[in-house]
């Protein structure tokens, strides 16, 4: 399937990794008020994911100084009152929004999370407690180099039902949303996160009436182009359970 964007559009992807908003005069609650007004076009459908990997570095947690894990908890998502403390972006959640992020190898939570050498982590791997619970899922494709074919085949179909007249359009708000979770951000600079937080809680809670549960979305910092996944707190600790727990030193 080919969908050929016009050059304006283009250009206007390009320009998405060169605005720092660290250093922009524009104001945080008229990007949000414009934000609101969005409404994007996404689909979401039902996939197994049997098991998931987290990677913790002990020594971000509060009141630990490089020590061992000791509270089960520590393993998920951040509390609330540790979020609003933060009071920050993320990737996939709003300023005072708990979301659980996790990935599925290895090679990317390290990638992803940046330990310094010397650094105690903990890696835990989560299964399904039962195995044919799917999730609810809403993909965010990068099209040109996606690799689950199960995503493609299921992104096509949803494409190819949607009226022609529509179909670039849907096509463009994907473009549109994989450029904002593809941009790279600078650790203290989480404000350049605030477009890719608006549009995943939308998927999580504008489309399909609020039910879609997690988001896949590319690993920015693994050039394997493999994926990452957000999490509503809530379905997670619903549909998971603890089936590894391994602590190393970086």
């Amino acid at each position: 399937m080919k969908f050929k964007l016009d050059a304006v559009f283009l250009r206007y992807l390009e320009d998405i990794d060169k605005v720092d908003l660290t250093n922009s005069s524009i104001e945080e609650n008229r990007i949000i008020t414009e934000l609101k007004h969005f409404k994007p076009l996404y689909f979401a459908f039902c996939k197994i994911i049997p098991e998931l990997q987290r990677l913790t570095i002990n020594k971000k947690l509060s009141k630990n100084n490089n020590e061992t894990i000791t509270k089960f908890g520590d393993l998920k998502n951040p509390p609330d009152e540790i979020v609003k403390k933060l009071n920050r972006y993320g990737r996939a959640n709003l300023k005072n929004q708990s979301v659980l992020y996790a990935s599925f190898i290895l090679p990317t939570l390290i990638k992803e999370t940046n330990p310094d050498v010397g650094d105690l982590v903990t890696i835990s791997r989560w299964k399904l407690k039962n195995e044919d619970t799917p999730l609810f899922v809403s993909p965010i494709i990068d099209y040109a180099k996606c690799k689950d074919y199960q995503l493609l085949e299921v992104f096509e179909k949803a494409l190819l039902q949607e009226p022609k007249d529509w179909q670039v359009m849907f096509f463009q708000h994907y473009c549109l949303t994989v450029k904002h979770f593809g941009k790279y951000v600078e650790r203290g600079k989480d404000i350049n996160y605030i477009f890719s937080a608006h549009l995943a809680d939308k998927i999580f809670h504008e489309i399909y009436g609020g039910k879609v549960e997690a988001n896949i979305y590319p690993s920015v910092h693994d050039s394997g182009t493999t994926s990452n996944i957000a999490i509503k707190p809530d379905v997670f600790n619903e549909k998971y359970e603890i089936e590894e727990i391994t602590e190393s030193k970086l």
